[in-house]
């Protein structure tokens, strides 16, 4: 976990803010002593729950999928998120077919103990992944660099990996998950750890 102190707040750094993690505490420790911390306590929790993560998304005028709360029914295809305490965005399914989609549904849904969120997409439709470091990204097209930015703004994780659908009528959030610093390419680490070094020479 990096800690940057910059403008009057501090910065917290890391693959994953889940809840009871310790970012995640870091953050909360912080609010409570009366510390500016990005990201927020608030913005962790918007960004981890895919549903809440897609309506927020979508007041800050970034393009999203519509998504479905679910027990049970689903529209194909579709990518399906749990919503249990468990889940993570960072695993969300593909489904195309009934026998597949019964078997993820169980599986995310812990044999029905918990409802499932799902995003109806079209046949031709792709998943599109980028990590976005301070609203940053590498080898990304403009319009991806540009929602990016939006994400960085609105949610103000300082990395995310980012997950869209691609269709023929563009780009759209699927959700935000953690990143894994192991998967970070060379250029993205380099990346980060130039952020890093610039942002800390400029705040000392």
């Amino acid at each position: 976990m990096y800690t940057l102190k910059e403008d009057n707040s501090q910065y917290i750094i890391n693959e994953s803010y889940f809840y009871k993690t310790e970012p995640y505490y870091t953050i909360v420790k912080n609010e409570n002593e009366g510390i500016k911390t990005v990201p927020s306590s608030s913005d962790v929790l918007d960004a981890y729950i895919v549903p809440i993560c897609l309506e927020k998304a979508k007041l800050a005028e970034i393009p999203v999928c519509d998504w479905v709360i679910s027990y049970q029914y689903i529209s194909l295809p579709a990518i399906v998120y749990g919503l249990n305490y468990f889940s993570t965005p960072s695993d969300h399914f593909m489904v195309k077919d009934v026998v597949e989609a019964k078997k993820v549904i169980k599986h995310v849904t812990n044999l029905g103990k918990y409802p499932f969120c799902y995003q109806k997409i079209t046949d031709s439709a792709t998943v599109v992944k980028c990590v976005s470091i301070f609203g940053k990204t590498i080898d990304c097209c403009d319009r991806l660099s540009a929602i990016a930015d939006k994400i960085y703004k609105a949610f103000r994780l300082p990395l995310v990996e980012i997950v869209l659908v691609k269709d023929e009528s563009g780009y759209h959030l699927s959700s935000l998950a953690p990143v894994k610093y192991s998967q970070l390419s060379k250029e993205e680490t380099e990346m980060l750890q130039n952020l890093l070094d610039t942002r800390v020479n400029r705040s000392e």
